[in-house]
């Protein structure tokens, strides 16, 4: 038998940190394969975490209520010797070495993460074990295994410290620009005026936002789309649907499924970028905003959409919806995104600017679906009737799609919603 460290898992693109808000198997207790031993939570979701292997839980380290940071070790498990574990901690110590797992730092997709001299405890010449502090470090300034393998460590047996990591960093540092930072103003606040900090949740958003802003040449192109076959379909066609699938159809799974074949057509806009290298994804996440217990919103999204029927698509749409405003949302659910479609239109809003979630490329918004004059030719006649339109908006990423790919891909998906 061997033990093993159990990692805090990653919730989302973006968290990074939670806490045990559940134990639900205590030490000594067997654990399954596949099964649910505890729950781990944030301020935007709660998600149940599954046993990847089969063994019995020895030793908890994190207490229920206590904050950790992604990739802590939470728990420590026994297992059979001839498990294979893909992140491996020997040591039962919660201070102590955490082996590297390229899950744990911001590498460049085709670093030496794909190598076959990988940092593993099997190779001796290489450092293998690195300190909770030096990961947070690599982490933050995506330092690759390939990185980390030219830092010479000071400590005991070679073991990497952090002086070390930051002696290899001067060099970058001092050719890298000073950051903006935005000044803190002094507001006057009056009186039976408020002044509240932001929550978590807004506090993450907000840095999202301003990174994804700053980092991403944003450009936004627009298009009109005649959508009144589309809203006649779904009217001739919801009460059945509805008996038929005990789910609503709406104009957003229809629009969801013109959008996942075009992109088909245009994969590229189905794309991860990280650092001047561009990842084509093979598989199309498609992701879509949903309300969270507290009114908040988050996107979660429908894994291999390029599969799926318009009916699939409203089931997965509703239940993963569903799961949402129950707090329920496992971890996959919104990692791995690859497009997002964002409807603003229910709000209201005719077209908007959506800002890119990194590291995809795209971002394509809803507008509400309005009545309009519109020019139509009937047997080689113009006549102005009423239609209903659409607006779409789609904001891109300026360094990987110019303005002809993207009015290309709109286009299409203006077709597909034109055929209904």
């Amino acid at each position: 038998m061997k033990t093993i460290n159990i990692p805090l898992p990653k919730i989302g693109e973006s968290t990074t940190e939670a806490k045990i808000v559940e134990w639900l198997k205590k030490p000594g207790d067997f654990i399954k394969r596949d099964e649910l031993f505890a729950v781990i939570g944030t301020d935007k979701v709660d998600s149940e975490i599954f046993s990847e292997y089969e063994g019995t839980l020895k030793d908890i380290f994190v207490k229920e209520g206590e904050e950790v940071s992604v990739g802590t070790p939470i728990c420590t498990m026994e297992v059979d010797d001839s498990i294979e574990v893909s992140t491996v901690t020997l040591s039962a110590k919660r201070s102590e070495a955490v082996e590297v797992s390229n899950k744990d730092f911001s590498t460049p997709l085709h670093s030496a993460q794909n190598d076959k001299t990988q940092l593993t405890a099997r190779n001796s010449e290489l450092v293998s074990f690195l300190s909770p502090v030096v990961r947070k470090m690599a982490a933050e300034n995506g330092l690759s295994f390939e990185d980390l393998q030219k830092i010479n460590g000071t400590g005991e047996n070679g073991r990497i410290r952090k002086q070390d990591v930051e002696n290899f960093l001067k060099p970058r540092k001092q050719n890298t620009s000073i950051p903006f930072v935005e000044e803190k103003l002094q507001l006057k606040v009056e009186l039976g005026e408020t002044l509240e900090s932001l929550s978590k949740m807004r506090k993450l958003i907000a840095e999202n936002m301003e990174k994804s802003w700053r980092s991403i040449p944003h450009v936004t192109t627009f298009m009109d789309v005649n959508v009144t076959k589309l809203v006649a379909y779904r009217e001739e066609n919801k009460e059945k649907f509805l008996q038929e699938n005990a789910v609503k159809l709406t104009y957003t799974h229809l629009i969801m499924k013109a959008v996942i074949d075009a992109i088909k057509v245009y994969p590229t806009l189905n794309s991860w970028f990280n650092n001047e290298e561009l990842l084509e994804k093979k598989n199309i996440n498609l992701g879509f905003a949903a309300a969270l217990p507290d009114g908040n919103l988050i996107v979660p999204n429908i894994k291999n959409a390029q599969n799926l029927s318009v009916t699939e698509i409203a089931q997965q749409v509703s239940e993963i919806g569903t799961r949402a405003k129950n707090g329920k949302l496992k971890p996959d659910d919104i990692q791995d995104t690859t497009f997002t479609v964002s409807n603003t239109g229910m709000f209201g809003s005719e077209s908007g600017t959506p800002i890119i979630s990194r590291p995809q490329v795209a971002v394509l918004a809803l507008g509400n679906i309005l009545r309009r004059a519109w020019i139509i030719e009937e047997n080689g006649e113009e006549k102005i009737l009423p239609q209903s339109v659409m607006t779409l908006s789609l904001s891109y990423d300026h360094r990987i799609i110019d303005g002809a790919l993207a009015s290309k891909f709109l286009t299409e998906i203006k077709k597909n919603m034109e055929r209904y």
